[in-house]
């Protein structure tokens, strides 16, 4: 493995590197613990790249290397050592020492031992001695031990470095290496499985190391082994000794646990290392089911081991894992329900049985977080069965999968498909209505929107059945039906949602998923937020990790428009680990650029916007990502890079890329439009990409769209109306509640075009309101503008203070002169004139000529008042 090739190691690899740098100066030493298989020599091998990298000689350390430390002539004391005779430990030491220092004369070292928990002890101890006494050396001594402490023989003077398991997320990215295995095995069973070990997570045949250690047990131990490594982590302890013939008082769990395979505390017995219950769960379990199956007191436990145990296809068994499956679903523990369901489908003798089992199991996948699971259940399903209601089943769940998968045209037409079917149960096909709903917003695509409500005609309320009422329960029909409609047109009109009485259960969480969809399509930001962020608890509370996820971006940007950015931040780290672990597209997408919108707005000029190279692959992620570059370059100063940007929002003909994102970008783009180097081309594209954007709200925009239209007309405009239109979108007092940074830029712009206009003392109130609103929410690039420009901060004193020259100068580069046509102007060189402007540049508090011309005014060659 290369240096670069460590996965979730970014912390360890930073030591490493300290510690590699370190040693070309002075003797460095650190022995790294941990259990087998979690990454230790990866790390050894990590440290030589980056030794090398930096000119070290690397040296594994063996005898030869020994024997090297006293070449060309071998020390009699070294000699003696190897040998395994006495030795007198200040000629040793000496020995040792002289030959380090004649191995590193021309370059440093970095002497590697691995697997120092096998090493002898006599050679732990010489290296304690070095290690001890080394002073100028300049060597680096890197050791890896297996176990939480250091070997016998190695001492205190070694530092001690403990590697623990990965991340969740390094965990998931280093899944994704794998070679693809079976599709339907979600994804979180295999990290549980494996406690984020590396080699636990890429091995699918324990170490022969790990065998040898079970072979050399007692035959009951090891019975009672293979009991416990196909049993439920949960299950007592008395139930496993039970199930594998032991002892009541627990007699023969003590091997094991004195070989450190187990430990028996809290009524639980829990593996030390999964590669030893991997190991222990190896050939032919049948037995050790049955006999669980027997003796376990809890239903799913006890119709799972029946059906694992099994020969073939038995309907009362199957019947029986269904029922519980049921059960486990109830408590919100869809990865059970999932397994229960698709065992329940292997011992089901019927076809139509199997694919009902099948669809159900699709669906606690996609709940489940699982989309790939769920994809590949509905392909078995469809190969099962012609029933409309069980495809529509399945296709519910793969369709919400695919959409997680960021394949929204897939999820469109496969739910579409299982609508036309027409199956008898209409909250089945309502449900598909809903899940082309749920595409089409994040599409964007206006056949896919176009086509809903013909969908919609082909369901009939009060048809519903078992299936469909346990997925969406008819009483949220109405919720559900208006959001289907806000998506097709959200300038339409929206059924009342007010003075409805709450429901319950699944009913209401329906409802809310419908009503939250609603408010975030007409731009009710807070309702949104709100709404979606109660369905985000109760999913985390509940371990429904798959049920929100495609709503997560919705949420995170409903709350980053009304203010709540601490909740957003929370929301994308913890999004971050689900989108690894479910491998779920859709949010490992949307996440970076929703985390690089929010630091570009507090961007204070000292670390980068991170934000990813690359086009997005969908309309929705990758007008976040431009919508986030854009404002990024615009917190710079950029304003060319920043109108490439939001441009790109929008096609060649003025349709936004996505319907939502690119009208709620206009100022934005009326901003870089009129600070861009081709000012005149570019407010003119502007201007009917904006005349379009009108057209399309109708003529009741929503109260947030009716302030971006005349914000993005005012900045647009050449003329006094600009002052009306400025004031049209400051009008609404309450909009500063719903939207703080957008109603706070149209004060802070309206606040400089009154300075231009030299209504300074007008622009005051305005430009100290927006700062205060920036200052509250943390925007610091904004704030820091808006102290710039504040009229009484000393830039106007400082504009003043400058020569008659300077001041000519700085007015012809805000009018967008080249320095050449300065200095022809005004009869100067380049140079001089490229001298003055980086004099100048400071003493105004700018940093570049958009900003100049932002100080100055556009156009303006007269002092400002």
């Amino acid at each position: 493995m290369s240096s670069t090739t460590l996965y979730g190691r970014a912390r360890e690899r930073a030591d490493l590197t300290a510690f590699v740098e370190a040693a070309a100066t002075r003797p460095m030493s650190m022995v790294l613990l941990g259990e087998a298989g979690i990454g230790k020599t990866a790390l050894l091998r990590a440290a030589a790249g980056l030794a090398r990298e930096r000119g070290f000689r690397v040296l594994p350390l063996d005898g030869p290397l020994l024997r090297a430390l006293a070449a060309p002539r071998l020390d009699p004391a070294l000699r003696s050592w190897l040998r395994g005779e006495s030795t007198d430990e200040p000629a040793l030491l000496t020995a040792v020492l002289t030959g380090i220092d004649r191995l590193t004369a021309s370059s440093p070292a970095l002497v590697i031992l691995d697997h120092a928990d096998r090493a002898d002890p006599a050679l732990l101890e010489l290296l304690t001695l070095v290690v001890r006494h080394a002073c100028t050396e300049r060597v680096g001594l890197l050791l890896a031990a297996r176990g939480s402490e250091p070997p016998a023989g190695l001492g205190g003077e070694i530092a001690r470095y403990r590697v623990g398991p990965l991340t969740d997320r390094a965990a998931a990215r280093l899944l994704n290496t794998r070679p693809p295995s079976a599709p339907e095995v979600p994804r979180r069973l295999i990290l549980r499985r494996a406690g984020n070990n590396p080699l636990a997570l890429t091995s699918d045949v324990p170490p022969r190391e790990f065998r040898d250690r079970l072979d050399g047990l007692p035959a009951a131990t090891r019975r009672l082994l293979r009991v416990a490594a196909v049993a439920d982590a949960a299950e007592p302890v008395g139930t496993l000794t039970r199930a594998g013939d032991g002892h009541a008082d627990l007699r023969d769990w003590a091997p094991a646990e004195e070989a450190g395979l187990v430990t028996v505390t809290g009524g639980r017995v829990r593996f030390e290392h999964p590669l030893i219950r991997l190991a222990a769960a190896a050939g032919p379990a049948r037995d050790a089911h049955a006999a669980l199956a027997a003796c376990t007191d809890e239903p799913y436990a006890r119709a799972l081991h029946a059906a694992l145990a099994a020969h073939r296809a038995d309907e009362i068994i199957a019947a029986a894992l269904e029922e519980s499956a049921a059960a486990v679903g109830r408590r919100a523990d869809f990865l059970a329900e999932g397994r229960a369901l698709r065992l329940a489908a292997e011992r089901s003798p019927e076809p139509a049985a199997a694919a009902r089992r099948l669809a159900k199991a699709a669906l606690a996948a996609y709940r489940a977080g699982e989309p790939a699971c769920a994809i590949a259940l509905h392909r078995r399903v469809a190969g099962l069965t012609t029933d409309p209601d069980v495809l529509g089943v399945a296709a519910a769940g793969a369709g919400l999968a695919l959409v997680h998968q960021a394949r929204f045209a897939e999820a469109y037409d496969l739910a579409r498909e299982a609508v036309e079917r027409r199956p008898a149960d209409g909250q089945v096909a309502l449900t598909n209505v809903a899940v082309a709903a749920n595409a089409a917003v994040l599409s964007g695509s206006a056949g896919h929107r176009a086509g809903l409500p013909a969908l919609l005609d082909l369901v009939a309320d009060g048809t519903g059945g078992e299936l469909g009422e346990a997925i969406v329960p008819g009483a949220a029909n109405p919720a559900t039906r208006a959001a289907v409609l806000a998506v097709a047109d959200p300038a339409g009109p929206v059924p009342p949602d007010s003075g409805r009485a709450p429901l319950s259960g699944l009913a209401e969480i329906t409802r809310l998923l419908a009503t939250s969809t609603i408010a975030w399509l007409t731009d009710d930001s807070v309702r949104a937020a709100a709404e979606l962020s109660s369905l985000w608890q109760a999913q985390r509370a509940y371990g429904a990790p798959g049920a929100l996820a495609g709503r997560i971006p919705l949420m995170i940007l409903a709350m980053i428009d009304c203010g709540r950015w601490a909740d957003a931040d929370e929301a994308i780290e913890e999004s971050a680990t689900l989108a690894e672990v479910g491998n779920l597209t859709l949010l490992q997408r949307s996440l970076p650029a929703l985390r690089g919108f929010l630091q570009a707005v507090r961007y204070d000029g000292t670390h980068p916007v991170l934000l990813p190279a690359r086009p997005a692959g969908d309309p929705f992620s990758e007008s976040l990502r431009r919508r986030a570059a854009g404002m990024a370059a615009l917190s710079a100063g950029d304003y060319d890079t920043a109108w490439a940007h939001f441009r790109a929002m929008f096609d060649a003909t003025g349709e936004p890329v996505h319907y939502v994102l690119g009208p709620r970008s206009l100022p934005q783009l009326a901003v870089a439009a009129a600070g861009s180097s081709r000012r005149a081309r570019a407010k003119a594209q502007a201007r009917q990409i904006l005349g379009g954007a009108r057209l399309r709200a109708g003529s009741a925009p929503t109260p947030r769209m009716a302030m971006l239209f005349a914000h993005a007309e005012a900045l647009l405009s050449d003329t006094d109306e600009a002052d009306r239109h400025f004031r049209d979108a400051l009008a609404d007092q309450d909009r500063a509640l719903h939207w703080p940074l957008e109603r706070a830029e149209a004060q802070l712009n309206y606040g400089l075009w009154l300075r231009r206009q030299r209504r300074g003392p007008e622009s005051r109130p305005q430009i100290l309101a927006a700062l205060d609103t920036f200052t509250r929410l943390g925007a610091r690039a904004h704030a820091d503008q808006a102290r710039r420009y504040l009229p009484g901060n000393g830039t106007a004193d400082a504009f003043g203070g400058l020569t008659a020259q300077k001041q000519m100068i700085a007015r012809l580069a805000a009018d967008g002169m080249t320095n050449r046509e300065i200095a022809e102007r005004l009869v100067l060189s380049p140079r001089t004139v490229g001298s003055h402007l980086y004099d100048i540049y400071p003493q105004l508090g700018v940093g570049n000529r958009h900003q100049l011309r932002e100080l100055l005014g556009s156009g303006a060659t007269g002092r400002e008042g």
